[in-house]
């Protein structure tokens, strides 16, 4: 009798896998683990959430949907320039929106109607916008303060437009050609009087040299509605021809401010800072201002952008209230 032969261990295909078999044992059935459709596009769309939210690319969207660029080392919102370049880089600290709550209009009132109490209770430390009609129109400066009257006290002697420009605030805003004040003072009558063809132009700029500064202040007084004991500081000038001024923007100076406007019409446009939205809203507060009217508004707080109006050169003296 032949041997008898050992049946030779089979192999069962399981997947990729070979299982062995001996000749005795059962083929066990493999197990294929199943995730529902649902489960896989949680997981799919937590992880791609997950990741957007911690890539570099997230915080441009969280700046978008806040309306402002917050500073997470100086704890700070960035008031960067524009893409042009127009503005000033600077963080500041973000706004008490208590300030803005109960603002709805910027208030107005002529001269006669407004006291020093009603000013320093109401309006001198609560950020309150205010426009107060012919506070200004007595002032000298009203007849003798324009354009060449500027060039005459700033060209008399090359020395000062050289102090000028020695460290001094000048802001062309748009007017990208004018680089200084100089430039300003080297414009054509024809720009000046802005005669057809001309392209529109605005500057703002401290009158740093003591000898202008004071010239200045001979010109001009203290507001009657603000306490005679507070002295005038360096003023400041914004000149320009009909057409946009300044862009929507706001400042980083320590004191708010009173604007004159001598020549010219400015429309003012005020809106609440974007952290602010949901207590103050963002609906712009709008006044034009006609020469002879004083403007007084804390542009450390308000943003604010200019349209000079009318057809006449828009000239505005400008003092800090300290």
């Amino acid at each position: 009798m032949s041997d008898i032969r050992r049946r030779k261990p089979s192999k069962e295909r399981n997947g990729d896998e070979f299982l062995e078999l001996s000749g005795n044992e059962i083929p066990k059935r493999a197990t294929i683990n199943v995730i529902q459709v649902s489960t896989f596009l949680t997981l799919v769309v937590g992880t791609t959430f997950g990741c957007f939210l911690g890539g570099p690319w997230s915080q441009p969207v969280v700046d978008f949907l806040r309306g402002y660029r917050w500073d997470y080392n100086k704890r700070c919102i960035n008031e960067p320039p524009d893409s042009h370049g127009y503005g000033v880089d600077f963080c500041r600290i973000p706004a008490d929106c208590s300030f803005c709550s109960d603002v709805h209009e910027i208030d107005e009132f002529h001269v006669s109607e407004i006291s020093h109490h009603n000013f320093s209770k109401r309006y001198a430390h609560t950020n309150r916008p205010l426009v107060v009609r012919n506070a200004s129109s007595h002032w000298k400066a009203m007849t003798d303060f324009n354009y060449y009257w500027l060039k005459e006290q700033y060209t008399r002697d090359p020395e000062t437009l050289s102090s000028q420009e020695d460290g001094c605030w000048f802001n062309r805003y748009k007017t990208f050609e004018l680089i200084n004040l100089a430039a300003v003072f080297r414009l054509p009558d024809s720009r000046v009087r802005m005669e057809p063809g001309e392209d529109p132009w605005y500057v703002g700029f401290a009158v740093c040299p003591p000898s202008v500064a004071d010239a200045v202040h001979q010109l001009i007084e203290q507001p009657k509605f603000i306490p005679e004991y507070l002295p005038l500081s360096t003023p400041y000038v914004f000149i320009g021809t009909p057409g946009p001024g300044a862009h929507p923007h706001v400042d980083h100076l320590t004191l708010p401010n009173w604007q004159a406007q001598i020549s010219g019409e400015k429309k003012w446009t005020l809106t609440a800072p974007p952290e602010c939205y949901w207590t103050c809203g963002n609906k712009p507060l709008e006044k034009i201002v006609y020469p002879g009217d004083i403007i007084v508004v804390n542009i450390n707080y308000w943003f604010h952008s200019t349209q000079i109006l009318g057809d006449q050169l828009s000239l505005v003296i400008t003092n800090v209230i300290n």
